[in-house]
């Protein structure tokens, strides 16, 4: 099995981003576990409202051309 190298850096990428966030959450005097979802939750949501952000630029784009 072959992976291409932008698949192991995004892996790579979101491993270390829930481990910082859950180092930071430990700091806070959270337990790893809480730390490890609360940063899940907000990775999951800051990708939402990006991909929201991208597909309302598009389509104000869109009817921009149009008019």
């Amino acid at each position: 099995m072959y992976l291409k190298p932008q698949t192991l850096l995004g892996g790579f990428a979101l491993v270390t981003l829930l481990l910082a966030g859950a180092t930071v959450g430990r700091l806070l005097g959270m337990h790893f576990d809480e730390a490890l979802y609360l940063t899940t939750l907000l990775l999951v949501a800051l990708g939402w409202l990006v991909n929201r952000f991208l597909l309302h630029c598009a389509t104000r784009s869109t009817d921009d051309s149009e008019a």
